[in-house]
C-alpha cells in the first residue's frame, strides 16, 4: 500500500458544526438560516425518495420490521417534540432537509396533544377539537419528511389535558395523560378511540393521503410512559368515581378467581404473623384493597395495613390483575386502530425494567419501545435555583442502569425493540461517549430503530433555531449532532455485526408477577451477547438463565458468562473483576477501569471516552494519538467498503462543548449531585479547542509500531490562544494540489486540544474542517493553518484511492 498512492489532492477549510454567534444587543433579529449539518459529507443521497416506495411497515417472523415487499426495515432518527413543531413552512422545509443531509430515515413527532398543541390552549374549554394552525404545520412537517425519504412516527396519548368540557368527572385534578384512569375508564378509552379516528383518517392536503394510508407513517403508539407500574404510587391516590371502579372490578376479579372470601383468605394466608386478609375485607362486598406497589408510602390505617397490602400474595394477585386491565387496554386500542385502516406496527410505551410490565406489552403489541437517559437531575430544596449531576463518563460503569443492559430488557418473546428516546443530556462534560455507545450496543442487540432526543427549532428570539445548549438542544451540540449523522450510517448499513448468541432470559410462571420484579444483574449480560425475556418453565439450555428474585443473581450471570466462553465467545466470569467486556462478536471492546469503548469492525473504527496523551491507538487502518483527553475518534468507509480499500473515508473526532459563560462545576459536599449547574450561560456554543505544543497526529498503519514524527520547528503552533474561545462555526476553504512526494511524518498532524475536527478522503482528494482557528497543522508534509476565510497553499499530496 504505497502511501503515494493514498494521497493526491488537498482542501483545507472550516464548516459550521455548531451554533451561531448572538446577536448583539438591541441589534435586529437575524433572518433565518439553515440548520448545522452533522457531518460534512451530505448523506441524502443513501435515502429512498418519496418514502413509502416499499409499501407498509409490518413485523417480521424473525423478530424484526420489514416493508411490504419484505425488505428489511432499520431506522436511526430523531426527535422533534410538541411546541418545536409549531414552525414556519419555510424553515419546517429547511430542517428536515437538514435530517436529510444527515442521512436520518426516521423523525418521532412527539407529544402533539400537548398544551399549545393540536389539542389548542390551555384555556380552551375542551380538548375535542383541533388547532387549525397546529393541524397545517402537522400535515407540512409529515408531506416534508414523506418527500424526502423520511419515515414518521406518532404517539396518541401523551401529554393531553382532558376537560370537564369533554364530559369527563374530576377532570381538574387529573395529571396530563390522566395516568392511569385512562387505561380503564369507558368514557376515556372512547375518548381516545374518537381522536385517533379524527387524527389518523384526516387527509393531508399536501400529500392528498389520509394518514392511515400513507406508507411514510411507519410506527404508532397508544400511549407514552403510561401504565400502572411506572408511577404506582398514583394507585393511592385515586379521585372517585374512578377508584371506587377499579377497586370493584379488583374484587370481581379476585371473586372469579377463588370464588368466595374463605378460598382468599386460604390462598393468601398469613405475612408477619398476621391473616394477610384483613378481617373488614370481603371480595363479595368489593372492600378488598389493592396490593401497595409503591415502596414511599404506607397505608394510612398503620403498620399492619402496611404489613397486609405488601404480603407477597397479594402482591402477586394485584400485579397479575393490573397486567390484566393493561393488556385489555392494550388489545382494545390495538383492535380498534386496526378497525380504522392502520397497517403498521402498534405499541405502548411503559417501563422496560418492570418485567410484567413491558412484558404486557409484549404479549398484546407488536413492537417494545422506550427510553434511556444517561444523565439525571437533581434537585436541592435548599437551593431550588441550582441543578445538581452526576456529570460522569458513562463508559466507566458496567452496572444495570447502562445503555445495554437497559434497553435489552425491552425484548421480549423476540418483538422487534425501538428506543425512540436516548440521550447524555447537557451539562454533563463526557457526552461525546453516547453517540458511540447508543451505535455500539443498538447494533450488537440488533434493534430496529434508534432515535435520538431531540431537536429544537424555535427557542431564539425570533423563532428561529436553538442556538444555546439546554438539556435536550442537540441540534447545536457538536459532540452528539456531530457523530449523529456518521453513527446513524454505521447503524443503517450494519457496520457493526450482531450478536453471535442470544441469552435468553426465563420467568418462570410462579415469579412472572412477582413484585418488586425489576431486571438484576443479569441483564449486564447485554454488554457482550444478545439478550431475551419471555415467562417459561421449560429448561433452554446453557444459555438460557432463570431469575432466582435475589436483588443481584451475579451466580447466574458468571454462569452464563462461562458458558459463552465455551462457545469461543470472548467473555467469561473475569469481566465482572476486570470490567472489560467485549462483544461475543470481538468488535466491540469496553474498558470500564480505563473509561474507554472502542469498535473495530472492516469498515468501521472507534476509539472514544478517556484517552491519554502519552497514548497511540489503534484502530485498524489508522493509528492515532491526541493531547484531548476526553472525546471520540471515528474512522467510517460511507462507500461501504472495507476501510483498507475504501475511496471515501471520513475521520472526525468532537470533545466538549458547552455555553459561553456556563458555569458547571464541583459541587460542595452533602450535595445532591457532584456537580452543580451555577450559570446556565448563552450562545453561541463553544467547544474550548486551543492550540497545543503536541499535535493530533494520524499514521496510516503500514507498521505495527510506527514512530511519530517530530514536527518541524517552522510548523509550531502559535503558542498564545486565539482571542476567544473556538466557535462551533466557520467557512470552508479550498487549496491547490501538488505532485506526491513520501512522507516523513503522520499522514495529518493537527496541534489542536479540544475542538472538533472532520477529515474526508474521497478519490484521491482531502478536506479537512475544524471548528478552531488559528490551529498549525500538516497534511503529508504540507502546512496549513486554520483561519475564517479562504486560503492558499503550494501544492501537495491528498487521500482515498482505494489503497
Amino acid at each position: 500500500m504505497p502511501i503515494e498512492k493514498l494521497l493526491c489532492g488537498l482542501v483545507i477549510g472550516l464548516l459550521l458544526i455548531g451554533s451561531r454567534p448572538c446577536r448583539a444587543e438591541g441589534a435586529s433579529a437575524p433572518e433565518f438560516k439553515a440548520p448545522p449539518p452533522s457531518s460534512m459529507v451530505d448523506f441524502s443521497g443513501t435515502l429512498e425518495m418519496p418514502a413509502g416506495k416499499h409499501g407498509f411497515l409490518k413485523n417480521t417472523k424473525d423478530g424484526h420490521f420489514a416493508w411490504t415487499d419484505g425488505t428489511r426495515a432499520r431506522f436511526w432518527g430523531i426527535n422533534v417534540s410538541s411546541t418545536r413543531l409549531d414552525i414556519p413552512p419555510k424553515q419546517i422545509e429547511a430542517v428536515v432537509e437538514t435530517f436529510a443531509r444527515a442521512g436520518m430515515n426516521m423523525v418521532r413527532l412527539e407529544a402533539i396533544d400537548n398544551r399549545n398543541c393540536l389539542l389548542g390552549k390551555p384555556e380552551s374549554p375542551d380538548s375535542l377539537h383541533f388547532d387549525r394552525h397546529y393541524l397545517d404545520c402537522l400535515d407540512r412537517w409529515m408531506d416534508s419528511l414523506r418527500r424526502h425519504g423520511i419515515y414518521y412516527y406518532l404517539d396518541l396519548l401523551d401529554f393531553r389535558t382532558f376537560k370537564t368540557g369533554d364530559g369527563v368527572l374530576n377532570a381538574e385534578t387529573f395529571d396530563r395523560g390522566a395516568r392511569p384512569y385512562a387505561l380503564y375508564d369507558r368514557f376515556l378509552i372512547s375518548l381516545q378511540k374518537d381522536y385517533a379516528t379524527k387524527l389518523l383518517t384526516h387527509r393531508n392536503p399536501y400529500s392528498r393521503l389520509r394518514i392511515v394510508d400513507d406508507p411514510a407513517f411507519a410506527l404508532v403508539e397508544i400511549c407514552n410512559e403510561h401504565g400502572f407500574f411506572l408511577y404506582p404510587e398514583k394507585l393511592e391516590s385515586l379521585v372517585e368515581p374512578y377508584a371506587t371502579d377499579l377497586l370493584g372490578r379488583w374484587n370481581d376479579w379476585l371473586l372469579a378467581r377463588y370464588l368466595g372470601r374463605a378460598q382468599l383468605a386460604a390462598s393468601w394466608g398469613s405475612s408477619e404473623g398476621q391473616p394477610v386478609l384483613r378481617e373488614e375485607e370481603d371480595p363479595e362486598q368489593k372492600t378488598v384493597a389493592l396490593p401497595l406497589l409503591a415502596t414511599n408510602l404506607a397505608d394510612r390505617s398503620g403498620p399492619d395495613a402496611t404489613a397486609a397490602r405488601r404480603a407477597p400474595a397479594r402482591l402477586r394477585d394485584g400485579v397479575e390483575f393490573l397486567s390484566f386491565v393493561q393488556r385489555e387496554y392494550f388489545r382494545e386500542m390495538r383492535d380498534y386502530l386496526r378497525s380504522i385502516g392502520v397497517r403498521i406496527p402498534v405499541t405502548a410505551v411503559v417501563s422496560s425494567d418492570v418485567a410484567p410490565d413491558v412484558a404486557s406489552v409484549a404479549q398484546e403489541c407488536d413492537f417494545t419501545s422506550e427510553n434511556w437517559y444517561g444523565e439525571g437531575i437533581n434537585g436541592d430544596p435548599q437551593a431550588p435555583d441550582l441543578r445538581f449531576y452526576g456529570n460522569r463518563n458513562s463508559v466507566r460503569t458496567d452496572d444495570t442502569g447502562g445503555y445495554a443492559p437497559y434497553t435489552a430488557s425491552l425484548r421480549w418473546n423476540n418483538k422487534p425493540v425501538v428506543i425512540r428516546e436516548w440521550a447524555s443530556t447537557w451539562p454533563n462534560k463526557y457526552r461525546s461517549v453516547s453517540e458511540p455507545e447508543a451505535l455500539a450496543y443498538s447494533s450488537l442487540q440488533d434493534f430496529d430503530a434508534v432515535l435520538l432526543f431531540g431537536y429544537q427549532t424555535n427557542q431564539a428570539p425570533n423563532g428561529a433555531l436553538a442556538d444555546a445548549l439546554n438539556d435536550f438542544a442537540f441540534q447545536c451540540d457538536p459532540p452528539v449532532w456531530g457523530l449523529h449523522a456518521l453513527a446513524g450510517q454505521a447503524f443503517l448499513t450494519r457496520a457493526i455485526q450482531p450478536a453471535k448468541h442470544t441469552v435468553t432470559i426465563a420467568y418462570p410462571t410462579s415469579r412472572q408477577f412477582a413484585w418488586p420484579n425489576r431486571a438484576t444483574d443479569l441483564r449486564r449480560i447485554a454488554w457482550s451477547s444478545r439478550m431475551n425475556s419471555i415467562v417459561s418453565d421449560t429448561a433452554w439450555g446453557p444459555l438460557t438463565v432463570v431469575p432466582t428474585g435475589s436483588p443481584r443473581d451475579v451466580q447466574g450471570l458468571r454462569d452464563v458468562l462461562n458458558n459463552l466462553q465455551k462457545l469461543n465467545a470472548p467473555v467469561s466470569d473475569e469481566n465482572l473483576l476486570t470490567g472489560t467486556w467485549r462483544s461475543d462478536t470481538g468488535q466491540i471492546a469496553r474498558f470500564t477501569r480505563q473509561g474507554r469503548l472502542e469498535v473495530r469492525t472492516p469498515r468501521l473504527s472507534i476509539v472514544s471516552g478517556d484517552l491519554s496523551p502519552n497514548a497511540t491507538y489503534d484502530m485498524g487502518l489508522f493509528k492515532i494519538s491526541t493531547p484531548t483527553h476526553f472525546g471520540t475518534i471515528v474512522a467510517y468507509a460511507v462507500d461501504r467498503q472495507p476501510l483498507r480499500t475504501s475511496r471515501h473515508i471520513i475521520v472526525k473526532m468532537v470533545s466538549r462543548a458547552g455555553n459561553s459563560g456556563e458555569q458547571f462545576e464541583p459541587s460542595d459536599g452533602g450535595s445532591p449531585g457532584t456537580w452543580v449547574l451555577r450559570a446556565r450561560g448563552a450562545a453561541p456554543v463553544i467547544t474550548y479547542g486551543r492550540p497545543s505544543i503536541q499535535p493530533t497526529r494520524i499514521w496510516l498503519n503500514t507498521d505495527p509500531e510506527p514512530s511519530p514524527a517530530k514536527p518541524a520547528p517552522a510548523k509550531a503552533p502559535p503558542r498564545s490562544k486565539p482571542k476567544g474561545a473556538s466557535k462551533a462555526n466557520g467557512k470552508p476553504a479550498t487549496l491547490p494540489q501538488p505532485a506526491p512526494k513520501p512522507p516523513a511524518s503522520p499522514m495529518l498532524m493537527l496541534y489542536l486540544e479540544d475542538g472538533t475536527w472532520e477529515l474526508e478522503m474521497k478519490d484521491g482528494r482531502a478536506t479537512v474542517v475544524c471548528d478552531t482557528p488559528g490551529i498549525a497543522g500538516n497534511l503529508l508534509g504540507r502546512a496549513f493553518t486554520t483561519m475564517q476565510g479562504p486560503l492558499q497553499i503550494a501544492e501537495g499530496p491528498g487521500v482515498g484511492n482505494g489503497h
